[in-house]
C-alpha cells in the first residue's frame, strides 16, 4: 500500500533571480544531502540519499497571446 503525504507545495511568481536564489539553495541541499524545510507544523527535514533519479525539459508553446516557456526539473529518490 502507498502512503503519500505532501509536507510543502508552493505557487507563486517571483523575480527571476529570486527564483535563481531558491535554486541556488535547492542546489546546496543536495550536495549537502539534507534540506530543511519550514512549515506551519515546525520545520521539517528530509535526508537525500547518495544517488537520486532526476528529469529535466523545456517546453516551448506557442499561444495567441504570446508564447509560454516552462523548464521543468523533478529529483526523486527512495529512502
Amino acid at each position: 500500500m502507498s502512503d503519500k503525504k505532501k509536507l510543502i507545495e508552493v505557487e507563486e511568481t517571483r523575480l527571476a533571480y529570486m527564483a535563481g536564489m531558491l535554486l541556488k539553495e535547492v542546489a546546496a541541499g543536495l550536495s549537502k544531502r539534507e534540506f530543511e524545510f519550514k512549515t506551519e507544523d515546525g520545520p521539517v527535514t528530509v535526508t537525500v540519499p547518495k544517488d537520486v533519479d532526476l528529469e529535466y525539459s523545456v517546453e516551448i508553446k506557442e499561444k495567441d497571446d504570446g508564447t509560454k516557456t516552462k523548464l521543468e526539473i523533478e529529483i526523486s529518490w527512495k529512502s
